[in-house]
């Protein structure tokens, strides 16, 4: 729980409510300046951090919309894994429309050159081994037939487009703005990639039959490697939907209502 010494680094900063969509970080919604903002509880090291916020602050000079850093009192982006970021208001993608949307901005990202080599601690499903980790997937720590099955997998979409992605695309994780723009949110799990991870799981198809296939599988086992030691459960659900083949039994974190 955030307490009132966590939020000192920014002067007048009051926290409101926890955001309880969050699945792995505590993040609060407050106000600042009379502004709406979110802070967030980070758990990455700071470099892994550091990274995300030259990210964020790549996109804004990209025009993309994003939650740009409010910068504590003596001028650091984060303190103590703490961020407080501008809020962006709008509703989660619903219907098809939404979801092109988020499609298209999300492409655009993928052909944008930001200029950023990889993120500290990770790498692209393609080059992991059996003992090497990314994000929150350690390999050397899955039974040795679930690696075996998820590093196959990965070896397969090795022709896939690789760029910088989201990571985490999910409808809670996304904004419709009221001018139609698209805002990205939390890109905690954002790296280089395969650019499938992030168009596998939206309210739209937009890849073609047989691409679209591939990225489930490349999903459903990115996920279970990833949530394997901190959400067990939801990977296990995850492992179950690869090995039955079926596009169809998503276990769902977010509502999607196309």
């Amino acid at each position: 729980m955030m307490s009132a010494s966590g939020v000192a680094a920014w002067s007048g900063l009051r926290l409101v409510e926890r955001i309880e969509q969050g699945n792995r970080n505590e993040v609060w919604r407050g106000e600042l300046d009379g502004s709406p903002v979110a802070m967030r509880q980070s758990r990455r090291a700071d470099d892994s951090l550091d990274w995300e916020l030259d990210l964020i602050e790549a996109l804004d000079r990209e025009r993309f919309t994003v939650a740009t850093v409010v910068l504590a009192d003596d001028g650091r982006r984060h303190v103590d894994g703490r961020v407080v970021q501008r809020w962006i208001d709008g509703h989660e993608p619903a219907s098809p429309s939404d979801w092109q949307a988020v499609a298209s901005t999300l492409q655009r990202l993928h052909r944008t050159d930001l200029g950023l080599a990889q993120r500290p601690g990770c790498m692209a499903v393609t080059e992991l081994g059996r003992h090497d980790r990314s994000v929150d997937a350690d390999l050397a720590a899955l039974p040795d037939d679930v690696a075996d099955e998820i590093l196959a997998v990965f070896a397969s979409v090795s022709d896939a487009p690789q760029a910088t992605i989201h990571g985490d695309a999910g409808a809670s994780n996304l904004r419709i703005c009221a001018d139609g723009t698209v805002g990205l949110l939390d890109l905690d799990e954002s790296r280089l990639d395969v650019c499938w991870h992030d168009l596998s799981e939206l309210g739209v198809q937009v890849l073609d039959d047989e691409s679209h296939r591939r990225a489930r599988r490349l999903s459903n086992a990115w996920e279970a490697a990833n949530a394997w030691l901190v959400e067990p459960e939801y990977a296990r659900d995850r492992l179950a939907a690869l090995r039955s083949t079926g596009l169809n039994d998503r276990p769902e974190r977010d509502t999607i209502e196309p």
